[in-house]
């Protein structure tokens, strides 16, 4: 490679990934409350039910739910599984007509006198299929809960600027597990500090019959800790080395970020067979999904520790610092993701190599996966005509595409592609600086 192109690329990477807004948690607006009371007792039957007041004005109003899911790149809100919709107020049912264009907004008059819209709403959890959390999210033991599932907002309103103060009941004899933080706790329910929407989106709960906290360090004040949820007690059976591994993974990332901007960080892993294998990043948590055997399998314990690394460093790069697109004010704005490759190529970079920085997987581990990884884009026959922030700018579309005619048609690529583009960036800053500098010092 020539002298010219190694800077080309060098400048490239950088300026690229400057492009970038600063995102910094919001504090819970002033003002009116809206009240949410979420019902999962029944979450086993894969139901939930909601309930809201929202302060209102007599006079038209609009209520949005969340289209534009923050972390998932997509207009995936599950609107369809939406039922059971009551609006009232003052104790009269009043009378709704949805967008016909917007299917995610809905239409109502609030009358005269009144101060306070209530909702009623059910949710209805997968059984089957889907992706993220539009696909199965609970089972007979455990629930991964995303308020932004359960919730309505006035349109036009950021999410910043809207204050939720959300209650939670749950099945008799469940724990929890959540980044947000708890005001109060009963027998038979728990009410969360108020937070802004934007909070509360980013801020999923793990609940379960069967789970473990795993404390794994106090830096700053800010709390870490693996907490596990799974089918039964024996698969929350974690051995020693890693939970030290993880502790180390903790130490590894502050070392290289030189500090931290969350109250608390939550690995929330849920492990069981009849919910698909994901990872979804969030500010203060991370939503992780395995096969229920995982601590006790060598073979997908090896894998593990890339799916909390690739989550975490999420906390950094992609919620404390976000591409531009990715940053609407609120869930009715289209995201747009021609930054993905940079965004997702440095935290899969991220996730592959500070597992070995912390002991988990071995040099010679990465240097396989490094491997298999440039040779399966080798044959992505795709390349040749979709170029790569094509596969980013069409994440929304391609996240869903099946497997067949994939290497032609080509997927979401720029996971696996611009990890190696970081891996090279890395490489050419080593070099240029005969080793005094490298990508950690960016």
């Amino acid at each position: 490679m020539s002298q010219r192109r190694r800077h080309l690329m060098t400048t490239s990477a950088l300026v690229l990934a400057t492009v970038v807004v600063l995102v910094v948690p919001s504090r819970a607006a002033g003002g009116a409350v809206i009240e949410l009371s979420v019902d999962a007792s029944e979450a086993p039957r894969k139901i939930l039910h909601a309930h809201l007041a929202i302060p209102a004005k007599p006079g038209p109003l609009t209520l949005c739910y969340p289209r534009w899911v923050r972390g998932e790149h997509g207009p995936n809100g599950p609107i369809a599984d939406l039922a059971g919709l009551e609006f009232s107020s003052g104790g009269k049912r009043l009378a709704w007509r949805r967008d016909d264009v917007d299917m995610f907004a809905f239409h109502l008059q609030v009358p005269a006198g009144a101060d306070t819209v209530e909702v009623a709403l059910d949710l209805l959890l997968p059984v089957t299929g889907g992706r993220f959390t539009s696909g199965v999210s609970s089972t007979a033991e455990l629930l991964i809960l995303n308020w932004y599932q359960l919730v309505l907002y006035p349109q036009h309103v950021a999410s910043d600027d809207l204050t939720y103060a959300a209650r939670l009941h749950l099945p008799a004899a469940w724990m929890f597990a959540t980044a947000l933080p708890v005001e109060r706790q009963s027998a038979d329910a728990v009410d969360f500090a108020p937070a802004s929407l934007t909070t509360l989106a980013d801020s999923p709960v793990l609940a379960g019959a069967h789970m473990r906290k795993v404390p794994l360090a106090i830096v700053d004040g800010a709390i870490h800790e693996l907490d596990i949820a799974a089918g039964d007690e024996a698969a929350l059976a974690i051995r020693p080395e890693t939970v030290e591994a993880c502790k180390r993974m903790v130490a590894e990332f502050h070392a290289l970020f030189g500090g931290h901007h969350y109250r608390s960080y939550h690995w929330l892993l849920a492990l069981t067979d009849r919910i698909h294998r994901a990872g979804i990043e969030h500010h203060e948590s991370s939503d992780d999904r395995f096969p229920e055997r995982t601590l006790s399998d060598p073979n997908l314990l090896e894998l593990l520790p890339g799916l909390l690394a690739h989550e975490y460093a999420h906390s950094w790069n992609g919620k404390f610092r976000r591409p531009a697109g990715l940053s609407g004010a609120d869930f009715e704005e289209p995201m747009k993701g021609d930054l993905l490759w940079v965004y997702e190529g440095l935290t899969t970079y991220l996730g592959t190599i500070m597992p070995v920085r912390s002991g988990a997987t071995t040099p010679q581990q990465l240097r396989e996966h490094l491997a298999e990884v440039a040779e399966a884009m080798g044959h992505q026959a795709g390349r040749s005509w979709r170029p790569l922030e094509d596969t980013a700018i069409a994440a929304q579309v391609l996240y869903p595409s099946g497997e067949a005619w994939r290497a032609w048609r080509r997927g979401t690529d720029f996971y696996a592609e611009s990890m190696l583009i970081w891996l090279e960036a890395d490489a050419i800053i080593r070099e240029q600086t005969a080793g005094r500098r490298s990508l950690d010092d960016f």
